[in-house]
């Protein structure tokens, strides 16, 4: 930045000097230009960051040769425009959450969010899932672009899968995006949406009236896709004896 001062005494009482109040991010040099005076020049000496500091204000001073010099001040204010040099970061370092099997469709499985420090499109933040989802887990999750709220957007089996690992990112709308990946674990809760399936392998259809204790009649298999609770299974049996026919007397009744 060139900086022009004037002066109308000529020669020694001219402009001398220049100074600068104390500043760590700028320092000033002063170009000889003969006849044309000093000219002073702001120059960068320690890289800018917007986020820690908007603008910076500084005072220059100019000194004349007298005795005692007299000196003239100006204020100047830099403002330092953004560049997108910030990722968006998440709030959380893990995302985790438990979700019911059968949940209806729309329902919120949880709300991701991501803050970038840039401004402007550098810090507008957008959610997406990334690129290396399946399509079969795509099918049954959805996410708000604005809001980074994922829902359910098909039935969910637990029978099927009960666990889901969703990779979600957050990129900016700088003209060269930056983009932060997070992973958000959905555990599936079963719930008794199976009844229990019963298989029987008979021997005979019959068995003789002498057979002894212990006989085996028939193998009985039973099984219930549910976990835990849901999937434990009580056998009650119940028989059946059918009379044997009545005998009749040849005498009568």
């Amino acid at each position: 930045m060139f900086i022009s001062s004037r002066d109308r005494d000529s020669g020694p009482f001219s402009v001398q000097q220049y100074k600068l109040s104390q500043t760590y991010h700028f320092r000033l040099e002063v170009k000889d230009k003969g006849e044309d005076g000093k000219i002073p020049i702001l120059v960068v000496q320690k890289s800018l960051d917007r986020e820690t500091a908007e603008s910076h204000s500084l005072t220059l001073t100019a000194l004349d040769g007298g005795k005692p010099p007299k000196s003239g001040n100006m204020n100047i204010l830099v403002k330092v425009l953004d560049v997108n040099d910030n990722v968006p970061v998440f709030s959380k370092d893990i995302y985790s959450v438990t979700l019911s099997e059968n949940a209806p469709v729309g329902t919120t499985v949880i709300q991701v969010n991501a803050t970038d420090l840039d401004e402007g499109p550098n810090g507008e933040v957008f959610y997406s899932f990334s690129n290396s989802m399946n399509q079969n887990t795509l099918n049954l999750f959805d996410i708000n672009p604005l809001t980074g709220q994922i829902t359910v957007k098909n039935l969910i089996n637990y029978e099927e899968k009960d666990r889901y690992e969703i990779e979600i990112q957050a990129s900016d709308k700088g003209l060269a995006p930056l983009t932060t990946e997070k992973s958000v674990i959905i555990k599936i809760v079963d719930v008794n949406d199976n009844a229990p399936e019963i298989e029987v392998t008979s021997f005979s259809s019959s068995i003789p009236e002498d057979s002894r204790p212990g006989t085996t009649v028939a193998l009985i298999s039973v099984s219930d896709v549910d976990s835990s609770l849901n999937g434990k299974v009580i056998l009650e049996t119940f028989y059946s004896i059918s009379a044997p026919p009545k005998r009749y007397s040849r005498r009568g009744f």
